[in-house]
């Protein structure tokens, strides 16, 4: 699972991840978010966006993820991090700390709906 790690860099934390889908595989090779009970289907030329932080600069335990074997096919993928330093004008911190981001599938809120790649439920034991 993804998402475990506290590494730093000389930049910083990473406060936003971006996953580029570079392919389509044929079955399988779906991610999971754990927490959140929510899948997203690897499509070519899609790409899912999430901040890792939460504005209090606590990690986002909801951001923890993993990769479903991918059964048929290939899948690439390419990821870009966005580190906390030189974004503290971009993205400031809050002042009150229980204030979150809202995803696409969060336990308690709306359902994706024009979203078909983003499900909120793993179907099958391989994502499938």
């Amino acid at each position: 699972v993804y998402g475990n790690s506290n590494s730093t860099s000389e930049n910083g934390d990473i406060i936003a991840t971006v996953l580029f889908y570079l392919s389509t595989p044929e079955k399988g090779g779906y991610t999971v978010f754990t927490d959140v009970k929510t899948v997203a289907k690897p499509t070519k030329n899609d790409a899912l966006f999430w901040y890792t932080l939460l504005r209090s600069g606590d990690r986002d335990q909801r951001t923890r993820h993993a990769s479903c074997p991918v059964l048929l096919g290939d899948k690439w993928t390419s990821n870009c991090f966005v580190h906390e330093k030189s974004e503290e004008f971009i993205r400031p911190c809050g002042l009150d700390p229980s204030i979150q981001e809202r995803y696409v599938g969060d336990l308690g809120g709306p359902e994706p709906r024009k979203y078909p790649n983003i499900s909120p439920y793993c179907k099958g034991l391989y994502c499938e």
